[in-house]
């Protein structure tokens, strides 16, 4: 019986490739062999790809690494340096009074915590500076991944360039920047988006509102998205004069429009912009929802306790954390190629901040 032909994997080409130049003399102890870039041309793989076959060298105790000098061919007397057992998740921007990010910090252990790895965890207070400082800190030290919650990713391409250099997986997790590949995890913005304001067009309503919070972020722009298309799915028109695009929300110009019925409803980009909503209009005398309707997204904790709870759209920010590491991992053992960007799914919550505009 023929046996057929079983291509082994390509990293496997550059494993064997090392090999048989030690069992042929033509490396010893101690002797540098090529870097990631150099196998990369040599045997026309991807970068990737060497990077697998040199941790499992590692690994087996064949090479030896020195952190910022390159791989080398082992003897018993030499110490073998293990894979970084170092995972860092960098959170930068985040409202410590929302337990969102504990959420999603549960779900990166809840991954990492199988793979006998440990979590660094680093704290930056929405300023882009010093989340750069700490992530160039970060790629000089020994950590084997970096998932990073950025401020601002468009500024974060000036470090992003700098990760890959280094050759240190990494994922982005929420916001990502535009026009830049990287590998990102996020909820899927614009059909939650456009669930949110399908629904209210279906209790009746016509003149929806939206109200941005960090217009900058991609999260916001795709919500955006989704509110104009579900807009448009309805033959309803665009109307500019109830966008509020502004991180300052102009309630002298947005109340009129309330009380003479040229809005109804409104759709917040984010819970947080929603719930200044439900306080400042309560407290200038407008009635939620009788008023006017308002709808959130990402339920937080504290949206269900809202003196009139808030109906929003719900993502899973566990999740979010359980495959943004589950992600990092398939990259650093190049059982993934190219970029991925992963959507989760979302779910609408309907509570007491949305009626019919003719009432209950």
């Amino acid at each position: 019986m023929n046996k057929k032909n079983i291509t082994p994997p390509k990293y496997q080409m550059v494993k064997d490739y090392v090999l048989s130049q030690i069992e042929n003399n033509e490396i010893s102890q101690d002797d540098r062999i090529p870097s990631e870039s150099e196998f990369a041309k040599l045997l026309d793989v991807s970068s990737i790809t060497v990077r697998k076959a040199l941790a499992d060298l590692v690994n087996e105790g064949v090479i030896y690494r020195i952190r910022g000098k390159g791989s080398f061919v082992a003897n018993q007397n030499t110490p073998v340096e293990k894979a970084s057992s170092l995972i860092a998740f960098v959170i930068s921007g985040i409202e410590m009074y929302d337990s969102s990010y504990m959420q999603i910090m549960k779900g990166v252990q809840s991954f990492i915590g199988k793979q006998d790895c440990k979590l660094i965890i680093e704290f930056v207070e929405n300023n882009i500076e010093e989340e750069q400082d700490v992530i160039l800190n970060l790629i000089q030290s020994d950590v084997r991944g970096i998932l990073i919650y950025s401020s601002n990713p468009e500024y974060a391409k000036n470090y992003l360039d700098e990760i890959r250099k280094k050759s240190i997986p990494f994922v982005m997790l929420d916001r990502f920047p535009a026009g830049f590949p990287v590998n990102c995890i996020s909820c899927n913005n614009h059909d939650g988006a456009y669930e949110a304001v399908e629904y209210l067009i279906q209790l009746g309503h016509r003149n929806i509102g939206f109200a941005a919070f960090d217009f900058h972020l991609s999260p916001e722009v795709e919500r955006y998205n989704g509110y104009r298309n579900a807009l448009s799915g309805a033959s309803l028109p665009l109307n500019q004069e109830i966008i509020y695009l502004d991180k300052e929300l102009d309630y002298e110009r947005l109340i009129p429009k309330i009380n003479n019925g040229e809005l109804s409803a409104l759709f917040c980009v984010n819970d947080r912009r929603a719930l200044e909503l439900l306080e400042q209009l309560t407290a200038r005398g407008v009635k939620i929802p009788e008023q006017v309707s308002i709808m959130g997204f990402d339920d937080f904790e504290s949206s269900k306790f809202a003196k009139v709870s808030l109906s929003t759209v719900k993502q899973h920010f566990d999740v979010l954390g359980y495959e943004s590491a589950k992600l990092l991992f398939e990259i650093n053992n190049a059982s993934t190629y190219g970029y991925k960007k992963v959507l989760l799914s979302t779910s609408l919550i309907i509570r007491e901040s949305t009626i019919s505009p003719e009432g209950p």
